[in-house]
């Protein structure tokens, strides 16, 4: 499989603003005034890269979050946030080299952990996934359950994404197996969207804004939604973690304070998010990728409880996210599963981060 390198997010190159420079100069005075600014060493590797999906994805916000409010330059890191091909790709940057840091569903992780490539999580974006399974409208004057998509076409993200794993617990909930339907991969979410639209596809799980827009156009019904706490335990019997950012052990081992740096603006980011209003997101997010405005916002607030408060990865999180693995048909871990578990991720960095918040 050729390796597709990940590419800047093209936006448009701007001088820092007088907001920018305050900011910038106001952490400093903060942080010398305190004596942190002292006490605290600088990161090992000042550039750091950053591949994911697709850049207006709100799985990638936080980042987003914290490359434009300078939370990144604060700690004395150059960010650069790379787009790739397709999500699975960013993993694939990160164990070639070509990234520090790769940002992605936890599920993909474990399913790469499985097959013998170590990552390892460092900080949580995402509690839940920001995944919904909707029906067409079409089929809703007649909809009994999810056995009436018995010999229908699904649109996920892609095969083995964690899109294609809520759409299989799904049908399992209507007593229907994998082999029943046809799964239709749709990477880009504006394909699916329009897939729905056009008949070409029954069904969807996918991230927002598509699905937040076919629900407000009545084109859709949102049948299952894990998007919130409460609707990931009914869907999977645990909480399932959703997007989280991991790099090499051997980088996060030889790199501790370039990480320790990097965690504590993200964890900055989650917080700023948790209470966020509207006139926030329009000031903060670039337009080129927010799109719509109004269907952004509405997006947002659907999505926003999906969001990490603090960033840390869970124990009994985690064991979700390892049996969903088998719903994939992931092989079964022939060592210890602790173990594995236990170099999938660490949170040293997140409670240090929550320790310099507190202080």
């Amino acid at each position: 499989m050729p390796l597709h390198l990940p590419v800047p997010l093209m936006r448009p190159s701007r001088r820092p603003s007088r907001r920018d420079c305050l900011r910038t100069f106001g952490a400093a005075a903060v942080l010398l005034g305190t004596g942190l600014g002292g006490a605290r060493a600088q990161p090992e590797q000042v550039r750091v890269s950053v591949a994911l999906g697709r850049g207006e994805s709100f799985c990638h916000l936080p980042l987003t979050v914290a490359q434009e409010l300078g939370y990144f330059r604060a700690e004395g890191l150059d960010v650069r946030l790379l787009e790739v091909p397709e999500p699975g790709s960013a993993s694939h940057a990160v164990l070639a080299g070509d990234a520090e840091f790769g940002s992605g569903a936890y599920l993909g992780l474990v399913s790469r952990q499985l097959q013998g490539h170590p990552l390892r999580t460092v900080v949580l974006e995402g509690r839940t996934p920001k995944v919904s399974f909707g029906v067409s409208a079409r089929l809703m004057s007649t909809w009994r359950g999810m056995g009436d998509l018995r010999g229908r076409r699904l649109g996920v993200a892609a095969a083995g994404s964690l899109s294609q794993v809520l759409a299989r617990v799904c049908l399992a909930k209507g007593g229907l197996k994998p082999a029943e339907v046809q799964f239709v991969p749709h990477g880009s979410m504006q394909e699916a969207v329009q897939a729905l639209r056009n008949g070409a596809i029954d069904a969807l799980s996918h991230l927002d804004p598509g699905m937040t827009q076919l629900e407000l156009r009545g084109e859709a019904r949102v049948v299952a939604d894990p998007r919130t706490p409460k609707g990931a335990h009914e869907l999977f019997g645990g909480p399932m973690p959703g997007t989280c950012v991991y790099g090499a052990p051997a980088f996060v081992e030889r790199h501790p304070r370039t990480c320790e740096a990097f965690v504590y603006a993200v964890v900055r980011g989650l917080r700023w998010l948790q209470t966020a209003q509207p006139q926030d997101i329009i000031k903060t997010v670039p337009a080129e990728l927010m799109g719509d405005r109004a269907l952004y916002l509405a997006s947002f607030f659907k999505v926003r409880e999906s969001y990490s408060p603090d960033g840390e990865l869970r124990e009994d999180a985690l064991r979700t996210a390892w049996k969903a693995a088998g719903w994939l048909g992931e092989p079964r871990p022939q060592d210890d599963l602790q173990a594995l578990l236990g170099r999938s991720h660490t949170n040293e960095f997140v409670l240090r981060a929550r320790a310099r918040l507190r202080a």
